[in-house]
């Protein structure tokens, strides 16, 4: 039986915090109606009876008592007041209080809520879900679950006409062993046979070639549908910090002490393991405003402000990344306090000169801290090194800032999904490197003349203005509005061939990626930027390369593996060298070699994988460079992002998300893309569509039942 109460306190726990999310915001936005009280009483009555399913004792009670006084107010027909409404509010603050640090058991307590006569919840202890072998749920929308029920239908589809079309082929394939071993049949009428063969043949060619089509959107629709099953709101997970936060304050500041602590963001959704690493961290964070940012009652009214500190807890998505931040308008980081404590411990020389951003990026090393004196709360110098190693171990950061015109805020910025990344590809020799965008601050390409040596090792200058790079002493030390940066060829520490190297020149210039960690900047110069893109990352201990260096390997369309750094051990890497430029020199011009001329690059569309393969291997056969997409939307964004241009796009027409007609219609009306020919290759060859296609801007019009690769060939070449 203990599995099984594990597994319903698991439930419980799913369940009691959806309850509360949907509570706390009837009450945040407007509870004033008798749809809203009959809503609250509804769930209250919910909670009370699941309570009592798991033998929670203290959470059934302090349900039981909510509900009685919301049976009277009803009763009546009433609605909430300022009174109720504070009074629920508190009661969902004890129940969080009873789920989060349950005691293994405690006196009956008095009723603070005023809802009920006689004794108020006593607290019995409810094991957190999860120990002792019990998983963790999730509440998952039916209709989420009926849109992976519908995917998973249309690939089974798929597999059984596969299948069917594999019997067509086996027929077709005994009917010509047949003929080997009856030959006087095709002597009858040879071309009539053979002209039926054919046709058979590339019936299921054509059949095969949908099919593929079909298969490659239903995987990509599977992937979508079991990926948005790990989904849930912020809420879930952060709902219940605010209630924390204030007993925190009161643990700090005494039983009167008060914080308002506000929650936006709170129907963002992210993975649940993204959102759970999280917690804690956040949790931190708070602890940390409350303590670091407390004043006195005085203080904050002699500085203009609320009696009371407030606290913001933001959740925000942008594109693939995540952003949690934390604000307060407390008094603030000190600065004077922070360098002083650097300079004790070592971390910085005491005439170092140091602007805000990397003063306030030491607060995260282990066992920092500016208190005087430790408590159970603050002082040891953990929390925020805690934060920062959660915003590692999930590929994201953490930056402290000033607040204005007072206080501190403090954003971790993570990786929605786990498995999803943005990174530049770049190449080092024959490998594609991953470098995650998250670090990357600036792209350069700096000409072989402008590059500053200082004391024998090649920097770039930058302006100072965003720049926390530390300028280097010595000669060539630059003007206060230049800062330099040190550059270090990537091979250095990549690859088969790490050691010091040259710096990779190309056309007299030398690409460099500036990266950032810890408020500290470098610059890896690299052979080639090719794009940006956002890729599914592997685990890559199981490859037997450097797991430190490369924890991540991603496989695109191209089948060229894409190893990706870690840019932490990277700058730890490049530290051990002295945390400067490397004695290194620009490789020699060649010898009396002219460049090469680079082949055209050709951009392929097609959602079917085999004709995307198919014409990749045409063109990189005949001298081409070939990009790949598998629909409209896809290209349209390669367009914009290629550090290369795109000489001719090659596109179908019938594709998901954005067709052929629309991608030629984006292109056009982009004055950056416009000029790049379009050729449309698809299927479709009525007179209306070739006319549609040629009258929106296409400069040629191919279709696939006439396809001669001398056709497609001598278009493109025609076109560039």
């Amino acid at each position: 039986m203990v599995d099984l109460r594990q597994e319903l306190l698991a439930v419980f726990d799913a369940e009691y915090r959806d309850h509360l999310r949907v509570i706390r915001g009837l009450l945040n936005t407007g509870c004033d109606t008798v749809p809203a009280l009959a809503e609250i009483f509804r769930r209250m009555h919910s909670l009370k009876g699941a309570a009592r399913a798991v033998e929670i004792p203290a959470v059934e009670d302090v349900a039981h008592a909510v509900e009685n006084r919301l049976s009277m107010l009803m009763e009546r027909g009433g609605t909430l007041d300022d009174a109720d409404i504070a009074a629920i509010a508190r009661a969902l603050d004890d129940i969080d209080g009873i789920m989060e640090t349950p005691p293994p058991s405690q006196p009956p307590m008095p009723d603070p809520y005023g809802m009920a006569d006689g004794e108020g919840p006593a607290a019995t202890g409810a094991p957190p879900p999860g120990e002792g072998g019990g998983d963790a749920y999730v509440q998952v929308p039916v209709s989420r679950l009926d849109a992976l029920s519908g995917a998973v239908h249309d690939l089974m589809g798929v597999a059984e006409r596969h299948d069917r079309l594999w019997e067509r082929f086996s027929d077709l394939l005994r009917d010509m062993r047949a003929l080997a071993h009856a030959p006087q049949r095709v002597h009858a009428d040879p071309v009539a046979l053979f002209s039926r063969m054919t046709r058979r043949l590339m019936a299921i060619g054509r059949e095969h070639e949908l099919m593929t089509g079909q298969a490659d959107r239903a995987l990509l629709r599977l992937g979508e549908d079991v990926h948005a099953i790990s989904l849930v709101p912020a809420g879930t997970v952060f709902g219940s910090l605010a209630a924390m936060a204030r007993r925190i304050a009161r643990e700090h500041g005494g039983p009167q002490a008060q914080v308002e602590v506000r929650l936006r963001g709170m129907e963002v959704q992210a993975e649940r393991r993204v959102m759970q690493a999280l917690r804690d961290p956040v949790l931190h964070l708070l602890r940390n405003a409350i303590v670091h940012g407390h004043e006195s009652r005085a203080q904050r009214l002699k500085a203009g402000k609320p009696e009371q500190q407030t606290i913001t807890l933001t959740v925000t998505l942008t594109g693939v990344r995540l952003q949690v931040r934390v604000s307060d308008d407390g008094c603030g980081p000190d600065l004077k306090a922070i360098a002083a404590r650097a300079v004790r411990q070592g971390m910085i020389h005491v005439d170092a000169p140091l602007d805000a951003r990397q003063l306030l990026a030491r607060v995260f090393e282990p066992g920092f801290s500016t208190r005087a004196h430790v408590d159970h709360l603050a002082g040891r110098g953990v929390g925020l090194s805690i934060v920062a190693e959660a915003a590692r171990a999930l590929h994201g950061t953490v930056a402290m800032e000033q607040a204005q015109p007072s206080g501190t805020v403090v954003t971790l910025t993570v990786p929605v999904s786990q498995r999803q990344r943005t990174v530049l590809l770049v190449e080092n020799g024959e490998q594609m490197i991953g470098l995650p965008g998250r670090v990357i601050r600036h792209l350069l390409r700096v000409m072989r003349d402008d590059i500053r040596m200082v004391d024998g090792c090649p920097f770039a200058v930058l302006p100072r203005s965003g720049m926390t790079g530390v300028p280097p002493g010595g000669d060539g030390a630059p003007p206060d509005d230049e800062a330099l940066v040190p550059i270090v060829p990537l091979s250095a520490f990549v690859g088969d061939d790490a050691g010091t190297g040259y710096l990779p020149v190309r056309s007299g210039a030398v690409t460099v990626a500036v990266m950032e960690v810890d408020g500290v900047s470098c610059g890896f110069a690299v052979e080639r930027m090719v794009e940006v893109r956002t890729l599914l990352i592997s685990d890559a201990s199981a490859v037997g390369l450097d797991s430190e260096l490369v924890p991540g390997i991603a496989w695109p369309r191209e089948d060229r593996p894409v190893f990706v750094i870690s840019p932490d051990r990277l700058f730890e890497r490049w530290r051990a060298r002295g945390g400067r430029g490397m004695h290194v020199a620009p490789a020699p011009p060649p010898q009396a070699t002219p460049e090469a001329r680079r082949a055209p690059l050709v951009m392929v569309v097609d959602d079917s994988i085999t004709t995307r393969t198919l014409q990749k291997t045409i063109l990189q056969a005949h001298g081409f460079d070939v990009m790949l997409a598998v629909d409209g939307e896809e290209a349209l964004m390669l367009l914009l992002q290629s550090s290369r241009r795109v000489d001719v796009v090659v596109t179908d027409v019938e594709m998901p998300r954005m067709d052929g007609f629309a991608l030629l219609a984006a292109i056009h009306a982009d004055p950056r893309l416009a000029t790049i020919p379009v050729v449309l290759m698809t299927s479709r060859d009525n007179d209306e569509e070739i006319r549609r296609g040629l009258e929106g801007g296409a400069r040629a019009y191919i279709t696939k039942q006439k396809f001669d690769q001398g056709e497609l060939l001598e278009t493109i070449r025609g076109l560039l």
